[in-house]
């Protein structure tokens, strides 16, 4: 188990709790739309964590939708496996850098609050647009800024080093796993990167 492995182990069951308090649920409720996601799609939920964001994709998917969540801390998708509420939807413990999927399986990749804490994020990128459908959608988002999130990490050693990259680099990634070059929003109390898979 690799230290920042232990860091969300040791914090799982309280992860919502301590980074979720109601005034940050009302960003992220305003946020979930950005994404768009349609009735019936299949998504990747990637990072998902305690499942934060499983219950806000079903409404959005609907009944039909089918929701994939995996997270590599087997403590957070214990939590997620919690919020499973649609039959076909599941939580699995996984690594981005190796999906267990086959390619073009997904209509959207959802990477929430998770992006900075893959060890090679080229590869996380070429993972996630390998099991997207031609005409997918990549989506990497946060609620905090770039400048943000760093100085958010920088007071725990487990992830200090983990940032999200410069446009530029996250612009290379996304062209070398052919995507789109992304639309990057980067503002006080938002980023996201958002690319659509090329046919």
């Amino acid at each position: 188990m690799t230290s920042q492995t232990a860091f969300f182990d040791e914090r799982a069951e309280k992860w919502e709790e301590t980074c979720y308090p109601p005034p940050v649920r009302k960003q992220l409720t305003a946020l979930v739309p950005e994404f768009g996601v349609k009735t019936g799609e299949r998504l990747l939920d990637l990072g998902t964590g305690p499942g934060i964001l499983i219950p806000y994709l079903q409404v959005c998917a609907g009944p039909y939708g089918q929701i994939l969540a995996i997270d590599i801390s087997y403590r957070m998708i214990r939590q997620a496996r919690k919020k499973i509420r649609n039959t076909g939807d599941i939580a699995i413990q996984a690594n981005a850098l190796q999906l267990p999927f086959k390619d073009k399986v997904f209509d959207r990749v959802i990477c929430f609050a998770a992006f900075p804490h893959f060890n090679d994020p080229g590869r996380a990128v070429q993972e996630m647009g390998w099991v997207l459908r031609p005409g997918g959608t990549l989506v990497i988002a946060h609620l905090m800024s770039r400048e943000e999130l760093a100085n958010h990490h920088a007071g725990h050693e487990s992830v200090a080093r983990d940032l999200l990259p410069d446009d530029q680099r996250m612009t290379m990634f996304f062209i070398e796993a052919m995507l789109s070059p992304p639309e990057i929003m980067n503002r006080p109390g938002l980023y996201m990167a958002k690319g659509l898979k090329n046919i």
